[in-house]
């Protein structure tokens, strides 16, 4: 891409970026460096390959990102952390990385969820490490419903200025490398598995939202065995009224994701543009305090310590940085993670839920399986 224009000063831009955007078998965790400091001459290719077939379409729960804030608030100066952003940046980034899951065409649903889930075929969950304009740093932990892992790495990319540039369509996404790599990962491991196990990969993550939904009912289908993998005993029979409820009531719960993640695309939509330039500018942030370290350590004429000259120097470049971090911390604010109040329907009720995302995913869970328990009669297990 081409250097983006600078010729604006970066206060300006961000006031205007505001403007229009706010009106798994154990095994030792290893890392992943996906782009090295110096930029690559050619990014990652995305695995893509023909159609899969159903047993291989498995559907993908991507849990929103640890965003990994110090309870100690003195420390995020140090370590770049603006909390506002990293919150909104673990349900952002997870959209990221769905989205070039369902470019490569191997999958079948993929969805954020709010929290861990126990009735999708393969969960992606992460805890991001470091989050800025130069570097993302994100460590995975992936695992189907039988308890197999698929992942656990830390994956690593760095940005070069040239992924700032703007083109005909905007900002490119800086760390497309590091969902390209995660996402070829996750195939790879997929392709090492024959057709039964997938197969009884999806018949598992079934079982066991139907064994969490009711113990009673449908615990002796599964069980797990020394190292903690689910193994099933027995299989419902073809037909089953009971696991036909069992499924509607999943897919209930997936009418709830699949509305909400309607908001936040919208949502997202808009962030976009601030997002962009929040890391534009935290990498030039960086920058410049990594160039005021060399200069610090190594310029010559450097005024004598103790001096006039030199302690103007030093209040010349607090204040610059100063001025640098609180740009950072109005743009910081331009964040909105809130849901909007969700309307659903079902089984002829119309529901109106309200709050933060997790209260109301456990708000729907509940009336979910009160309605299961009500048609069924069979008892059912409260919300985990």
């Amino acid at each position: 891409m081409s250097q983006a224009n600078k010729s604006a000063s970066w206060p300006a831009l961000i006031l205007a970026a505001l403007m229009l955007a706010g009106c798994a078998q154990s095994q030792q965790t290893s890392e992943v460096t996906t782009t090295p400091l110096a930029p690559v001459a050619q990014a990652l290719t995305l695995q893509t390959g023909g159609a899969p077939s159903e047993a291989q379409a498995l559907d993908v729960a991507l849990v929103s990102w640890d965003p990994n804030i110090p309870a100690d608030v003195t420390t995020h100066r140090a370590e770049g952390i603006f909390p506002g952003v990293r919150e909104a940046e673990g349900l952002y980034l997870p959209f990221l990385l769905r989205r070039t899951l369902e470019e490569s065409g191997q999958w079948g649903a993929v969805r954020v969820f709010p929290e861990p889930t126990t009735g999708v075929d393969l969960s992606v969950e992460g805890t991001l490490l470091t989050s800025t304009g130069s570097e993302l740093a994100v460590h995975i932990r992936a695992y189907d419903s039988t308890g197999r892992q698929w992942l656990d790495k830390i994956y690593r990319d760095y940005s070069a200025e040239e992924d700032f540039s703007t083109g005909a369509n905007g900002m490119g996404e800086p760390f497309e490398d590091l969902y390209v790599q995660l996402a070829n990962d996750l195939l790879a491991v997929r392709r090492t598995l024959s057709e039964p196990e997938l197969s009884a990969v999806r018949e598992v993550s079934l079982l066991r939202y139907a064994g969490e939904l009711s113990p009673d009912a449908f615990g002796n289908y599964l069980a797990q065995d020394e190292g903690g993998q689910w193994q099933l005993q027995r299989l419902p029979a073809r037909g089953d009224p009971m696991m036909q409820r069992v499924q509607k009531i999943r897919d209930h719960e997936y009418l709830f994701i699949d509305t909400v993640d309607e908001q936040y695309a919208r949502l997202f939509e808009d962030m976009d543009p601030t997002y962009d330039l929040w890391r534009q500018f935290s990498r030039e942030l960086t920058v410049y305090q990594q160039a005021y370290r060399e200069r610090a350590a190594n310029r010559k004429d450097r005024a004598q310590r103790g001096s006039y000259e030199a302690l103007k120097q030093t209040y010349n470049d607090y204040k610059w940085s100063r001025i640098q971090e609180q740009d950072a911390r109005e743009l910081a604010r331009g964040f909105n993670n809130e849901v909007q109040p969700t309307v659903l329907e079902v089984e002829g009720r119309v529901v109106n839920l309200s709050g933060s995302l997790d209260k109301q995913y456990e708000e729907w869970q509940s009336i979910l399986r009160r309605i299961f328990e009500l048609e069924t009669g069979v008892p059912i297990a409260p919300v985990p």
